[in-house]
């Protein structure tokens, strides 16, 4: 089977289980993506320990999974809004570890890259309940939406940049990405919007087409943001989790960026 098929089949596999989960249940979709943050996170940690560094990956896995729980049972179960508080003492247990460790000349960058972990991957994540249960209540709708318009986005911007890709976006970071493809991309996203306004309605066409064009720039600035850490460790991928496709953080980067501006928007005109 040659890389492209490859691609397409663990593609169709990923999204059709994500999609199913999504719609499932809200649990359903909690389960599959802390399970998808997680994996994610431990990808970043290991693009760290390339680079000589030791991150505290026990407590930037704990935590993150502690604050994604929470985000969750806020929502789903109205969880009492001061058990946030626990959050900024278990975020301070991570200075305690530099104490404990046998070499300490490393220290600051060791928490820096644990902590650029937990907000790079884990908030981000987080950050899709407030989007899921926008309405008080969990609705799918716009999750699938977001995840639609930044795979049109990823795909549109891959093939046409295959096809006819020429004029380099940012040569010195990622060198295969193109402006053509960029604009693919662009279109691709802008296609998907207006068949998301017409399938699930709740925002009109114009607000559909505005979160098109967020996920389209902050998803593009988010998958060079992680082509420099890549580039910087001089690798190609960051995983071989995704047949076809390198790890987790290579499929979810774009998306990592996007989110917050994402919930922002999406808060604001809702």
């Amino acid at each position: 089977m040659n890389n492209l098929a490859l691609r397409i089949l663990t593609a169709l596999i990923g999204v059709g289980a994500i999609i199913a989960a999504t719609v499932l249940s809200p649990w359903a979709f909690a389960a599959v993506f802390v399970l998808i943050m997680l994996i994610t996170l431990k990808e970043f940690y290991g693009l760290a320990r390339q680079s000589g560094r030791r991150p505290y990956e026990v407590w930037g896995l704990g935590f993150s999974l502690i604050t994604y729980v929470l985000f969750f049972c806020y929502f789903q179960l109205e969880l009492s809004a001061e058990l946030f508080w626990l959050l900024p003492a278990l975020f301070a247990i991570v200075f305690i570890y530099p104490l404990q460790a046998m070499k300490t000349s490393h220290a600051i960058s060791c928490l820096a890259i644990t902590t650029l972990g937990v907000v790079y991957i884990a908030f981000p994540f987080a950050l899709m309940h407030p989007i899921a249960f926008i309405g008080g209540e969990y609705q799918y709708e716009l999750i699938l939406g977001m995840l639609f318009l930044q795979w049109a986005n990823d795909t549109g911007a891959y093939f046409v940049g295959k096809t006819i890709g020429k004029t380099k976006l940012f040569e010195k970071v990622s060198p295969k990405k193109t402006w053509e493809g960029t604009i693919g991309g662009f279109v691709f996203g802008l296609i998907l919007a207006y068949a998301g306004f017409s399938i699930f309605g709740i925002m009109n066409l114009y607000e559909w087409l505005g979160l098109a064009v967020i996920i389209g720039v902050f998803g593009t600035i988010g998958d060079l943001a992680e082509s420099l850490f890549k580039r910087t460790l001089a690798i190609k991928d960051s995983g071989r989790s995704l047949p076809g496709h390198g790890g987790f953080l290579d499929r979810f980067d774009g998306l990592l960026l996007s989110l917050p501006f994402t919930t922002a928007y999406l808060h604001f005109i809702l």
